[in-house]
């Protein structure tokens, strides 16, 4: 048996696509190297959005230093691709205030026959979460006819603790992860009082306030929910508006009579750009504050709902993509403060505040660094370093010679691996190639046996907040095809079907999640034939359930590994990763009961941090087949990349033998 071709655990990462990319897919954090763009706005002190500015009208500012526009595009409204989104905050109303919204809304809708200029949808946001309610679509009549009040609306309360849990904010972020992906430009229009609630730390049930060390790390969680969302809400080139509900008489709190439609509320000077976490304030969440941060407004509606609806659309276009190349860095999070200044008077370009740096990967820095550091001081002694030398100079300066897991002390691996807790450490390696050799048997009979099989697959992928709290997620059921192509294995052989047998193709990248697969065969690099690809340190005894397990180090050896993980992303470019992990292998019969791999190193060129993935094997009786195969039951991944967090986990059913012949076509 002869295994030459290497074990592809897929993740299809957006982060990774194509070098050539749609504006509105331009991130200032997935792309440091790329242009920044902005979506600008311009209009007089009163009255619409003007037209036909050009180029040389307009100067951008980073930082308050001028810019050099490197694209310009004046769009208007017949080739503008918009997309309406009305969120209505059924829990901040009591049920008159709920019920004057909806009318207006209603009134929008049905205005100019029930034509609306945009696509349009309506959510409703209930005790339940983000609730679709109608569209998208721009038959205001049928959509009118869809959206009900609510059975029960909830009063008011006050709101404690981190204000990311702020419903409104988790409804936001919900559905920015959803539109993010969608093509064109997207403005969001979020009836919620501006000025509700107060948001403040809670003392967690204690009679005192919190200490200054919780303070703290309730900014820095904020600070990192604020940076996330900036980033997010630019590459899905959404804008937001927080609208205050209608007012029901002249008597109701927290409302000014007499201002007029698309005035921002009083308070709109304060919201500044979050530099750092100490100039984080309790209500940087608030909706207030993300839609001036985005480049919309935080309006007052007055006592006409409908009429504040009409002028935000009116006011989308004509508007005007401009972009820039982003400051050279080689720092994460820098906030840079963004202007557009117009030539002619009395005119105002409205666009987002500002964007967070991402540092350039470390060769390209340095490389770039010193080739304008050579035009600077025009020195002909020394040659400029071509990009093409990156990836040489990655090798050989940002992979120092860190400690694998084949090289820690126990004690420090432990607090690595705290699932190694409970381990009886071994008293020497005479056991390693007894260990290695019989699990070396046990997985060439698990190749020679394993056939083409199919199973049920449970997928859940979730998109993290810095504090790891799920701020997205989706879940996928799937028949999932494993096939033996020759001596071809891994994901380049298994398939995500449908019921009716047809490819699927990777669910969730248009919403902004990672995908991954190529779990089912993956004991495979611990065959015979390959184990000389990684070193291996005995490490001792443990109990997994109630089964006794030997527990072995390992840590693939760079430069003659040919199973490896691989990223790939949406535009077909891949980039092998090689790990380290432990083997959980049991005693009585030597198969593998549980993997945990992780990242050898960190990838700084792809950003990548950690990539952890936690497989635990279970025994599968297969129908005509007295050879037991241990297949994956439960797989677990982590993955930190350019500042963003992903979990995926998998659950494998029903395994089962997969006789027929098929064309495994194109995905659908």
């Amino acid at each position: 048996m002869h295994i030459t071709s290497r074990l592809s655990l897929l993740l299809l990462a957006v982060l990774l696509s194509a070098p050539h990319i749609a504006a509105q897919q331009i991130d200032s954090g997935a792309h440091p190297g790329e242009r920044i763009y902005v979506d600008a706005v311009v209009s007089p002190a009163s009255g619409p959005p003007i037209s036909n500015l050009q180029q040389h009208d307009f100067t951008i500012f980073d930082n308050d230093i001028p810019q050099t526009i490197t694209s310009f595009a004046a769009i208007d409204a017949r080739h503008a691709q918009i997309a309406m989104i009305i969120v209505l905050d059924t829990l901040s109303l009591n049920s008159r205030a709920l019920g004057t919204a909806l009318t207006d809304i209603k009134r929008f809708l049905n205005a100019h026959g029930g034509e609306l200029a945009y696509p349009t949808t309506v959510d409703f946001l209930t005790a339940k979460g983000l609730e679709f309610r109608a569209g998208p679509s721009r038959n205001g009549k049928a959509m009118s006819a869809l959206v009900d009040k609510p059975a029960k609306a909830t009063a008011t309360q006050e709101i404690t603790g981190d204000p990311g849990s702020y419903p409104p904010f988790q409804a936001l972020a919900e559905l920015v992860a959803l539109e993010r992906g969608k093509p064109g430009r997207k403005i969001i229009l979020f009836v919620s009082p501006s000025w509700y609630p107060t948001l403040k730390p809670e003392s967690r049930g204690r009679p005192t306030e919190p200490t200054e060390i919780e303070l703290q790390q309730l900014r820095l969680a904020m600070f990192g929910n604020i940076v996330q969302l900036t980033r997010q809400l630019h590459e899905g080139q959404i804008t937001v508006y927080s609208i205050d509900p209608p007012v029901i008489s002249d008597s109701d709190d927290g409302f000014t009579n007499g201002v007029t439609h698309l005035r921002p509320t009083q308070n709109d000077a304060g919201v500044a750009g979050v530099r750092s976490p100490s100039d984080v304030h309790w209500d940087d969440l608030a909706l207030r504050a993300v839609a001036v941060r985005s480049g919309g407004l935080a309006l007052y509606s007055g006592h006409d709902l409908t009429s504040s609806l009409r002028q935000c659309v009116a006011n989308a276009s004509p508007f005007y993509e401009i972009s820039f190349n982003p400051v050279l860095t080689d720092e994460a999070n820098q906030y840079h403060q963004l202007r557009v200044e117009i030539a002619k008077p009395d005119l105002t370009a409205r666009t987002r505040q500002g964007y967070y740096s991402q540092p350039w990967p470390g060769a390209k820095f340095a490389a770039k660094s010193s080739k304008l550091g050579e035009s600077n001081t025009a020195s002909p002694q020394e040659p400029g370093t071509d990009d093409r030398d990156a990836p040489d100079a990655v090798a050989q300066t940002s992979n120092p010679q860190v400690p694998t897991y084949v090289d820690l002390p126990l004690d420090q691996l432990i607090q690595r691996i705290p699932e190694l807790k409970g381990l009886q450490p071994a008293e020497d390696q005479k056991q390693l190639s007894m260990i290695l050799e019989r699990t070396g048997a046990s997985v060439d009979s698990f190749i020679d046996n394993v056939g083409d099989l199919i199973a049920n697959e449970d997928v859940t992928q979730q998109r993290l907040n810095v504090d790891g709290k799920i701020k997205a997620k989706e879940r996928v059921q799937d028949d999932y095809l494993i096939l033996h192509h020759g001596y071809e294995w891994g994901a380049s052989s298994e398939y995500r079907m449908d019921k009716n047998g047809k490819r699927l193709r990777a669910i969730g990248l248009d919403k902004g999640y990672l995908v991954t697969s190529g779990y089912a065969l993956s004991s495979i690099s611990f065959s015979t034939n390959t184990q000389s690809q990684s070193k291996f340190l005995y490490l001792g005894v443990q109990k997994i359930g109630t089964r006794d397990a030997f527990v072995v180090s390992y840590a693939q050896r760079p430069g003659e590994v040919t199973f490896t993980s691989v990223m790939r992303g949406t535009g077909g470019h891949e980039v092998d990763l090689l790990t380290q992990g432990i083997l959980w292998i049991d005693k009585s019969n030597f198969q593998i009961l549980r993997l945990r791999s992780d990242l050898l190193t960190p990838n700084p060129e792809l950003r990548l941090n950690q990539l952890t993935t936690d497989v635990t094997f279970s025994q599968v009786q297969l129908k005509d087949n007295p050879t037991l195969l241990w297949l994956p039951e439960d797989v677990a991944v982590f993955i930190e990349i350019a500042n963003e967090r992903y979990r995926n986990q998998h659950r494998y059913t029903n395994y089962r033998r997969y006789q027929v012949a098929v064309k495994i076509g194109p995905e659908q």
